[in-house]
């Protein structure tokens, strides 16, 4: 796709095109005409002063110099002149034969309007010559040549000039450095149209940052609010605990009091927006052991086989429970779709891959009806560090999430 600059310049340099061809054209035409006009005048001006001495003349034709011929009548016309125009007829107008000849011809009426005199002017030798015209034409398309390489820089200038203000404000918008719409965009250069986009641009990135920092707030204030009462339920289930043992209702209570916990520390990684970079986190064999260990109750109950494999241990700088949520979603999304069937894991420096054998995404899991809001963290987790997310049904059964990390 052609950048504006390119557009601008290559519709102007078009048009210069155009123009010049035109110029040239109208000046030729230009020429051939003045030297028909210019005959013209001369016979109307001598023609009717040699009419006069002509009238008491007996010959119907006289040749009054080597250019100037005069005839009393038109049977006295020669062959070509009586085919140009019509016996009756008066004026001045110049004709272009076949044979390359070219004659003006004033034609008027004389003897009290009785006889009409023609004057044939030969007009060949006193026009320029193809050489003097070609020399000329020569002259006139370097000018225009010239003119031409004036112009086509001038238009590459100012389609820069035009375009600059545009590209300034794309620059701006797809900066991902500036994503905290913190930098209003102003470019007091730019043209009325440009000024009013940037205008409207910054209305809206104000109100994204309204409603990003009015999200941010709601979330620490619920995830404060949310960890009192917790803390609470913690603390009664550890006394029921000591007085009743460790029973598996208890139990189920305290891993959905962790889970709860931890789903409200990434809620909070996510609204954050740390200013240092975050500390390198190492994906290694047993970061992964750790990760799909509390999904093996989960694939026993679902009988699915869950495969692994991590190409070589490398780090990455991002919230390490940010990540750990990411793949713990999408594999918690692909054993819930899963029946009977294998889920696999890929793990390399490039990204992410989990690929299961389950329904697809046509239809959603039995007993999992929320099993999209996972997918929703996924992709708000992928939106902060700029990763790439995709979702797709396999050909045969199943799908495959990947996230690359840019």
């Amino acid at each position: 796709m052609k950048t504006l600059k390119q557009q601008l310049f290559r519709a102007t340099w078009l048009g210069a095109i155009m123009l010049i061809s035109i110029y040239t054209l109208v000046l030729s035409s230009a020429i051939m005409y003045t030297e028909n006009r210019s005959s013209e005048q001369r016979l109307s001006i001598i023609a009717p002063h040699h009419f006069k001495q002509f009238a008491t003349s007996e010959k119907t034709e006289i040749k009054v110099n080597p250019l100037l011929t005069l005839y009393k009548d038109y049977s006295s016309l020669p062959q070509k002149i009586q085919a140009a125009i019509s016996e009756g007829w008066t004026g001045v107008q110049t004709f272009q034969f076949d044979d390359d000849s070219e004659f003006s011809v004033y034609a008027a009426a004389f003897d009290d309007q009785t006889h009409t005199y023609y004057a044939v002017e030969d007009v060949n030798p006193i026009e320029w010559s193809d050489a003097d015209l070609l020399k000329v034409e020569v002259i006139f398309a370097g000018a225009g040549g010239l003119l031409f390489l004036l112009a086509t820089y001038l238009i590459r200038v100012q389609a820069g000039r035009l375009a600059k203000p545009l590209q300034d404000l794309v620059h701006h918008i797809s900066d991902k450095n500036k994503d905290n719409l913190d930098t209003d965009i102003v470019n007091e250069k730019s043209c009325a149209e440009i000024y009013h986009i940037e205008t409207a641009v910054n209305h809206y990135r104000q109100r994204m940052k309204q409603m990003l920092h009015r999200e941010q707030t709601f979330t620490r204030y619920v995830s404060h609010e949310l960890r009192t009462p917790m803390m609470a339920i913690k603390g009664n289930v550890s006394v029921l605990q000591k007085r009743h043992g460790d029973n598996k209702q208890l139990k189920g209570i305290n891993k959905a009091l962790d889970n709860v916990n931890e789903l409200i520390h990434t809620f909070l990684c996510l609204a954050r927006e740390s200013v240092l970079a975050p500390t390198p986190i190492t994906l290694d064999n047993r970061w992964v052991e750790m990760l799909i260990a509390p999904l093996q109750s989960k694939c026993q109950a679902n009988q699915v086989t869950l495969h692994w494999q991590l190409q070589e241990p490398f780090e990455i700088n991002c919230e390490a429970i940010l990540l750990q949520t990411l793949v713990y979603n999408l594999l918690d999304n692909a054993i819930n779709c899963t029946f009977d069937g294998e889920v696999d894991l890929f793990v390399s420096q490039s990204g992410v891959v989990v690929i299961d054998s389950g329904i697809g995404l046509d239809e959603k899991p039995r007993g999992y009806e929320g099993f999209g809001v996972g997918l929703q963290i996924v992709e708000d987790i992928c939106a902060k560090y700029h990763w790439q997310f995709s979702l797709q049904s396999n050909p045969e059964q199943g799908c495959r999430a990947e996230v690359t990390f840019v």
